[in-house]
């Protein structure tokens, strides 16, 4: 009976060990706002582009993360999607929609005491659309900016 306290008591220490953990490195990993602009497309289609600084790059080093999602309902469109960072293109790649839309996420290098401006461009195949979207990510000094 009395190992059966032991472990619980054990288990229940385990697991706020881990809730106190988890939290502390939710906040630490924290690197500055996220810069968003929502928009639309030259048919008319709407976007949202979302970027910030984070601390989630190979060994834990500073980059700027870059997510772009296509609001279309309209499942089975090509669309070529480019990302650039102060025009310094970091991915091109092309994707289908679904029903939910686009959504694609990737990161760039950190450049320290620069704002990066950083970009996104859709072409839709099927109907000529275009997108751009823009965002000024600001150096953030606990973030290696």
């Amino acid at each position: 009976m009395r190992y059966k306290h032991i472990a619980a008591g054990l288990t229940a220490a385990s697991l706020l060990t881990l809730l106190v953990t988890g939290t502390a490195d939710a906040k630490s990993r924290r690197c500055g706002p996220t810069y968003e602009q929502d928009g639309h497309g030259s048919l008319g289609t709407s976007f949202t582009l979302k970027s910030k600084h984070d601390d989630d790059g190979p060994g834990g080093s500073f980059v700027v993360g870059e997510e772009f999602e296509i609001h279309t309902n309209i499942a089975g469109q090509l669309w070529t999607i480019t990302f650039a960072d102060n025009g310094k293109v970091f991915f091109t790649g092309d994707d289908v929609s679904t029903t939910t839309g686009i959504r694609e996420q990737h990161a760039t290098a950190n450049q320290p005491g620069v704002t990066q401006h950083m970009t996104a461009d859709a072409l839709n195949h099927a109907t000529g659309e275009t997108i751009h979207g823009f965002v000024d990510v600001l150096p953030v000094p606990a973030c290696g900016g």
